[in-house]
């Protein structure tokens, strides 16, 4: 009799140890579920972030040429231009070649 319970218990643990084991085999599963739902977010993410990083590397180079283009637009040069295409002006000693009809 004393075996017969012996073999019982062992019986019991076996199946607590084959539980615990599956329970383990479903975490692991779901871990690595997750793990290539994060692997896939994460690439999305960096491609928008190299999306951005274009977008704002363009936007540098605007606003550069924007300040360059303002920078000119304070020289006398623009303002001598924009007198003589525009308005017609010119200076008193300078002579005007108009082209016959």
């Amino acid at each position: 009799m004393k075996q017969n319970r012996r073999r019982k218990k062992r019986r019991g643990s076996n199946r607590g140890v084959g539980s615990i084991c599956f329970i383990v085999m479903i975490l692991l599963v779901s871990l690595s579920v997750q793990s290539h739902g994060l692997k896939e977010k994460l690439n999305v993410y960096a491609a928008q972030k190299e999306e951005l990083q274009q977008k704002i590397d363009s936007e540098t180079a605007r606003t550069d040429e924007i300040k360059k283009l303002e920078e000119y637009k304070n020289t006398t040069e623009y303002v001598e231009g924009i007198a003589k295409d525009k308005l017609g002006l010119v200076y008193k000693d300078e002579i005007i070649f108009k082209p016959s009809n």
